[in-house]
């Protein structure tokens, strides 16, 4: 971490994202703030910089009130940064995880400011571009729209075949490569205000390619959400960007409904049954930028089908969260979850009738159970050494210093057909530190294996395949926050890796990845079944472990 970024002193590592890594630094002049530093690579080319730091700055013009003014911009190194008001709070995001949709005048409060910072930031010609859960921050004053301008100045430096943003809460029109305009706010904010009232998306589906195919074609699932809101988020999430209304006409009819808000909708209600409103935000000019227009990202989208084609979310893939069945038992905490799944789960256990293995980490039957390996690969630290380990209380707990990273291999070995691990996760180090990770697989030895792990600092969920010491995998990570007792379980299926968390008594599947080269690991007689601790400081631990296959 940073001890000084420009003229601020950090204090503590915020957290990180597909964007970036987010720093609590002050000041005496801003006092403290919030500085979000691009990660390596995110703008290698110098014009590319100079457009983003442009970008931004012009960001910085928007009025402050609902949302956190961006203060500046900089360089850290070859790598760009931002300087923005720090907003202490949850996010609207975590809030209704952990307690649940937002109702009554907590609501109709939520509704109306982030409407007033959509006004604001539409008044200057700017087009927001992420309006999602996380980045709307329940803060001591009222809720505050975060990171406006941030996904435009991204798409400064991005290639023609990339898009900044969060694909749930992208509007038709952005996710087909079409012009974005202020529509494409108000489409998200609609989804969002859904997922505030409902804890759910209004657009559902068990993939990613299958929730875009839902937001281009299908009606909005609005039940739940109450009136006036429901006929106004209706409107605003019409597939044509002309039909929608502006953030100022939505104002308008919020503020001037008496009363507090009718109980919730009955039923779904697609975007065409909403009144027609006045001024469409698609009329509303976006002003150019800098000295260059303002200019699409260019697109393509595989509509109806199983692939969307160039899509990359700056902010990670965050559909996951939102794909838990209706029914979930997340033991009294309120999750996202989708409107329904079919009658069963995801990842049938059955299908893998022989138990290769499985282990409950009593000291007695564990100890000398495992080889550990340290992975050999460009990705692992040379101050990352093997884990130490003990087993305490039934469960299997990894320590190091100054940080560990191994993978545990049970002794014998599963047939050479699919094979099913599960891992069920313990307590973790939760010390904020880069790496607080598990993972669960197949090892053959250092240089070769795979794994579904679960990263707890970032509450991210993928998949590594190495080969030979070199990655096979293609890009895959799902946020998917999970909590002791929760499992986690790799699907290994001819040249396909699948990784999936059971929450309760169901099963999600999160991410996968085709194996590469073909083959790799059709000899399943020498790869066993295993798990590996990585931790920066501190201790991870593990319940038990189970190996299955389909022979």
């Amino acid at each position: 971490m940073p001890e000084r970024i420009g003229e601020y002193r950090v204090v503590r590592r915020l957290g990180a994202g597909g964007q970036g890594t987010v720093y609590l630094a002050e000041s005496p002049v801003h006092g403290r703030v919030a500085i979000k530093v691009l990660h390596h690579g995110a703008a290698a080319d110098p014009d590319a910089r100079r457009r983003f730091l442009r970008e931004a700055q012009v960001a910085a013009s928007v009025a402050p009130f609902c949302t956190a003014r961006l203060i500046g911009t900089g360089m850290l190194g070859d790598q760009p940064y931002l300087v923005s008001e720090y907003v202490p709070g949850p996010s609207l995001l975590t809030m209704v995880r952990e307690d649940g949709p937002r109702t009554g005048g907590g609501l109709q409060r939520l509704a109306i400011s982030t409407l007033t910072a959509l006004a604001s930031i539409h008044r200057t010609g700017i087009v927001h571009r992420d309006v999602k859960p996380a980045n709307v921050i329940l803060g001591p004053e009222g809720p505050v729209l975060i990171d406006f301008g941030i996904a435009r100045a991204l798409d400064a430096m991005t290639t023609s075949t990339q898009v900044t943003g969060t694909p749930a809460f992208m509007s038709p029109e952005l996710l087909a490569g079409e012009p974005v305009t202020p529509a494409s706010d108000i489409f998200s904010w609609g989804v969002t205000m859904v997922f505030a009232a409902t804890g759910r998306l209004p657009f559902t589906g068990d993939t990613i390619p299958a929730i875009l195919n839902a937001i281009l074609n299908k009606d909005p699932d609005l039940t739940g959400v109450p009136e006036p809101l429901c006929s106004l988020v209706a409107s605003c999430l019409a597939k044509h960007p002309g039909d929608r209304p502006t953030a100022e006409y939505l104002l308008l009819r919020l503020t001037s409904a008496p009363g507090p808000w009718a109980g919730a909708a009955g039923s779904a209600r697609p975007a065409s049954s909403a009144p027609s409103a006045p001024a469409p935000a698609a009329a509303a000019a976006t002003r150019s930028i800098g000295d260059e227009p303002a200019r699409p990202s260019r697109r393509s989208l595989l509509v109806g089908g199983a692939a969307a084609a160039g899509l990359v979310a700056a902010g990670g893939a965050a559909l996951a969260p939102f794909l838990l069945p209706e029914d979930a038992d997340t033991g009294g905490v309120q999750r996202p979850r989708a409107a329904s799944v079919g009658p069963r789960p995801a990842l049938d256990l059955d299908a893998y009738p022989t138990r290769d293995t499985i282990d409950t980490f009593d000291d007695s039957t564990s100890r000398g159970a495992y080889q550990i390996f340290r992975p050999d690969n460009p990705q692992v630290g040379r101050y990352e050494l093997e884990p130490r380990y003990a087993f305490r209380d039934g469960r299997i707990v990894g320590y190091g210093a100054p940080a560990f990273y191994g993978w545990f291999a049970l002794n014998g070995a599963p047939a050479t057909h699919d094979t099913v691990t599960v891992i069920t996760l313990g307590p973790f180090a939760e010390t904020g530190e880069m790496e607080d990770s598990v993972f669960v697989g197949r090892i053959l030895n250092e240089a070769n294996y795979v794994g579904a792990w679960y990263n707890n600092t970032r509450k991210q969920v993928g998949i590594d395949v190495y080969v030979g010491g070199e990655r096979r995998h293609e890009t895959n990570q799902a946020d998917q926050p999970l909590r002791p007792g929760d499992k986690l379980a790799l699907v290994v299926s001819g040249d396909v890796a699948s990784s999936y968390v059971r929450i309760g008594e169901n099963w999600l599947k999160l991410t996968e990845t085709p194996i590469t080269p073909a083959g790799a690991l059709r000899d399943h007689g020498r790869w066993r079944h295993g798990f590996a601790l990585r931790g920066t400081r501190g201790t991870i631990s593990l319940e038990d472990i189970e190996g299955r296959s389909a022979r």
